[in-house]
């Protein structure tokens, strides 16, 4: 007799099992953000800088914690 399968997902976040797309866009949400403000261009609003680092992050740790 077989066993059943166990419950994953049949389909992962991003179409793939490994941690790199998520981890791709947040490195690309931080840069982004980050280097207008660096090199002196006038760059996103303060708010949205923020905005667009915390979701970096997220996105960093999620394929981090995959």
């Amino acid at each position: 007799m077989t066993e059943p399968k166990s419950a994953n997902p049949c389909c992962p976040l991003f179409g793939v099992k490994s941690g790199v797309p998520p981890i791709g866009i947040g490195i690309l949400l931080i840069l982004f953000a980050v280097i207008p403000v660096a090199i002196g261009m006038p760059g996103l609003p303060f708010p949205v800088t923020i905005v667009f680092v915390a979701a970096g992050i997220f996105f960093i740790w999620m394929g981090f914690a995959r």
